[in-house]
């Protein structure tokens, strides 16, 4: 019984140092090189602008939340504005002025950009957002990373 019972703490013992392990310097390296793929997509889409393949990169939730110019949208509502948006937009241009990756645990990233972005639409006019604040939440999930939650924010 002792034996048994000398196992099970061990057991134990183990499964509770490992369950809560910090990130080493070189894990949360790795984790914002993959978060870092994801913001240049994004960014690369925009400019494009490919609203197909931004909505991609959006994750599929009822916990999705976005905030764009203080209006609140849920996951679909957020795929119909992105939608709404790109269908007045020939091209756009951004600028990363500063921006910072912030690792809260091995599958979530928080994303905050000041940036400048210059928007030809297609009627030829040129609107010019400087400065826009852009935050992003990225979840890891199935070894993908996604977006859960973005805001942005132009003066």
């Amino acid at each position: 019984m002792n034996k048994k019972l000398f196992v099970l703490a061990i057991v134990l013992f183990c499964a509770c140092t490992n369950a809560n392990k910090p990130l080493t310097d070189a894990d949360k390296d790795k984790i914002v090189g993959e978060a870092k793929v994801l913001i240049s997509s994004i960014i690369q889409t925009c400019e494009s602008p490919d609203p197909e393949t931004l909505k991609s990169m959006y994750m599929d939730s009822p916990d999705f939340i976005s905030l764009v110019g203080g209006v609140y949208a849920d996951y679909g509502q957020s795929l119909k504005n992105v939608d709404g948006y790109f269908a007045n937009v020939t091209s756009q241009k951004s600028t990363i002025k500063s921006e910072k990756y912030m690792v809260l645990d091995a599958k979530t990233v928080l994303y905050t950009a000041n940036s400048r972005w210059e928007v030809k639409l297609k009627n030829d006019s040129i609107v010019v957002l400087d400065p826009l604040g852009m935050q992003f939440l990225l979840k890891k999930k199935d070894n993908q990373w996604k977006v859960l939650s973005w805001t942005e924010q132009s003066k």
